[in-house]
């Protein structure tokens, strides 16, 4: 049995000390070796939760798409307008978070040393697999936090615009038919039939378009590629990493273009496929041109009553 007691003391300009403990017990054993690393992880976590933290920047934005025009509707828009409008919230809040989940990556990474220890020192190595996973927990949650909001655009769109973009008679069909390819051929069967106006048509799919077209989208959707798909790329350490081989190695050509053979290197660790600083610049990109593909879509009128 061991008595454990945490206490922080906050004391302001005016020298006044404000006192928070805790003390519990705990059955378990220990050594100074784990007690360090409880204390490691607490102080960690305490220092990225005190840092002067930077406003958000597209929080009065998001804000904005929850301000509905009172306007009266038909009862027959009724499913419309009011799932539209909770798509909305969704939205909002799913950016909010995006960008908090951006924040607290960098936020560990800020506090990993300059250079990876010694892999013999297993202490170190400890103390930086806490900081380097709770960035990667954050980080890796921002990238399906953006798949998400692609995938609630895509509802967006079908609801707002009556509930028939896509067949919704099959079975699975918000998992096997709510695709954006699917989304994009009922837009344009509605635009066809008139249904759809030619100006809402075409500032719908400009939108859709402006998350393509960011400087370093390939980054970003090259690693939710791989996220998604494969086994998890490695960033920063290759040590907390695993790794497939390939097969097929490195294609050897003549002068002529003919293949000659494959070359495959045999190395003790594959090298690292992604920066941090990279990464993370590339997803604060892209959610920079997420937010402008829905404000666009916010202007819309029919999108947003």
């Amino acid at each position: 049995m061991r008595d454990v007691e945490l206490a922080i003391t906050f004391t302001d300009e005016s020298a006044e000390a404000r006192k928070y403990s805790l003390r519990l017990q705990t059955p378990r054993g220990g050594t100074p070796e784990g007690e360090g690393r409880v204390a490691h992880h607490l102080f960690s976590e305490l220092r990225v939760a005190m840092r002067e933290q930077i406003p958000p920047q597209h929080s009065a934005i998001a804000d904005n798409w929850l301000n509905f025009p009172q306007s009266k509707i038909d009862f027959s828009e009724w499913w419309d307008v009011r799932n539209s409008q909770s798509l909305w919230l969704e939205l909002s809040n799913l950016v909010r978070s995006i960008e908090h989940d951006l924040d607290m990556a960098r936020a560990f990474k800020e506090l990993e040393p300059a250079k990876q220890p010694p892999i013999e020192d297993d202490d170190a190595i400890d103390k930086l697999y806490f900081l380097h996973d709770r960035k990667m927990n954050a980080l890796d949650r921002a990238v399906y936090e953006l798949i998400k909001v692609q995938d609630l655009v895509n509802r967006l769109l079908h609801e707002s615009l009556g509930g028939d973009l896509v067949d919704t008679g099959k079975p699975d069909w918000e998992r096997t038919q709510l695709t954006r390819l699917s989304v994009e051929q009922g837009l344009e069967a509605k635009r066809a039939l008139g249904a759809l106006s030619p100006s809402d048509f075409n500032a719908v799919t400009v939108a859709l378009q402006i998350p393509k077209a960011t400087p370093h989208a390939d980054i970003a959707v090259g690693y939710r590629r791989k996220l998604m798909h494969h086994i998890r790329p490695s960033v920063d350490y290759a040590i907390f990493f695993s790794d497939l081989e390939s097969r097929e190695g490195e294609v050897m050509t003549d002068a002529t273009g003919k293949v000659t053979g494959h070359r495959h290197v045999i190395r003790a660790r594959p090298p690292v496929q992604y920066r941090f600083v990279d990464l993370h610049g590339s997803l604060m990109e892209y959610l920079d041109a997420v937010i402008a593909m829905l404000q666009h879509l916010s202007e819309i009128e029919i999108l947003r009553r």
